[in-house]
C-alpha cells in the first residue's frame, strides 16, 4: 500500500494543447498518429496524478500496456488551433482496465472520441497481472459520454501476400522495450498513398495489439478492402499475429 501522498481525486482529467505546425501533415491537419500520441500522454498524466501511473506500477514490477484502441475523429485539429482532451476510467476487471477519451475544440465542440483497453503485465514474465490488486484504481471508475462503437472483430489476413515490411529499430521501441503503440498506427496509416489523403480522411481506426514486437524483429504488413473505404490491416512476423487493425475512410468535411 502507498503512503499518505496527496493525489488528484477528480475522476476525470482535462488537458489542453495548442497545435504547432510541425505536428501537422501536408494539409495542415494533425495526423492520426499524433492524436494517438496525445491520447497516450493524457492517459499517462491522468494515471500519474491519481497515483496509479508509471512510478506506482514499476514499484510492483509491472507496466501498463495498451491492448485495444478505437478512435473516431469527426474533425482534425489544424495549425494554431486548440484541443482539449478529457479522459476517465470507464471500467476495471481482473485483467483489464478501460479508459475513455473525448476531444473538444476551442469552441467546446466535440471533434472525436476514443476507447482503450489496458493490461498490467509483469515486466519479467510479460504475463498479465490482476488489475484489481492496484490500490485505489477502482475508486476512479466513472461514467462519461462516449457514443462510439467498441472495437469489432477483425478478420485474419495471414493467407494474403504482404504489401510491405519493416524491421523494428531503436526509434520504434518504448520504455517497455517493445514497439511503441504510436508506431503501430504510423505503419498502418503509411500503407495508404498520399492521393487518398488528398480526397479523404480517416474517420475511424480500430486496433488490436496482439503480441509484443521487439528490436530487430522483421514484420510484414497485409491489407484487404472489406467494403468500400473500409480496410482490414495486419502486422505479423512469419509465425504469429502482432497486430490487427481496421481503418474507415470518409470524405473531407468542408
Amino acid at each position: 500500500m502507498r503512503g499518505k501522498i496527496c493525489f488528484n481525486m477528480n475522476k476525470t482529467g482535462t488537458y489542453k494543447f495548442t497545435i504547432d505546425s510541425y505536428l501537422t501533415d501536408f494539409q495542415g491537419k494533425v495526423t492520426l498518429s499524433f492524436m494517438v500520441n496525445l491520447l497516450m500522454h493524457v492517459a499517462t498524466r491522468h494515471a500519474d496524478e491519481r497515483g496509479f501511473g508509471y512510478s506506482y506500477v514499476r514499484s510492483l514490477n509491472r507496466a501498463w500496456v495498451l491492448s485495444r484502441l478505437v478512435i473516431e475523429m469527426y474533425e482534425y485539429p489544424t495549425i494554431d488551433s486548440e484541443i482539449s482532451i478529457t479522459t476517465w476510467v470507464a471500467g476495471v476487471n481482473k485483467f483489464f482496465t478501460e479508459r475513455h477519451f473525448s476531444f473538444r475544440n476551442a469552441d467546446n465542440k466535440t471533434v472525436g472520441h476514443a476507447k482503450s483497453i489496458w493490461a498490467s503485465i509483469n515486466v519479467a514474465t510479460r504475463r498479465p497481472e490482476n488489475v484489481m490488486e492496484m490500490y485505489g484504481l477502482t475508486d476512479f471508475v466513472t461514467e462519461g459520454e462516449n457514443p462510439i462503437q467498441n472495437i469489432r472483430k477483425i478478420p485474419q489476413l495471414k493467407d494474403r501476400q504482404p504489401v510491405g515490411k519493416f524491421t523494428v529499430r531503436y526509434s520504434d521501441i518504448d520504455i517497455n522495450n517493445h514497439l511503441n503503440s504510436v508506431k503501430y498506427v504510423e505503419h498502418f496509416v503509411d500503407m495508404f498513398d498520399v492521393q487518398r489523403f488528398n480526397k479523404m480522411e480517416i474517420r475511424r481506426m480500430e486496433i488490436h495489439f496482439a503480441s509484443e514486437a521487439i528490436f530487430g524483429q522483421r514484420l510484414f504488413l497485409l491489407k484487404k478492402e472489406e467494403e468500400q473505404n473500409v480496410f482490414a490491416l495486419e502486422m505479423r512476423d512469419e509465425a504469429k499475429l502482432i497486430s490487427a487493425a481496421r481503418i474507415t475512410w470518409a470524405e473531407h468535411i468542408l
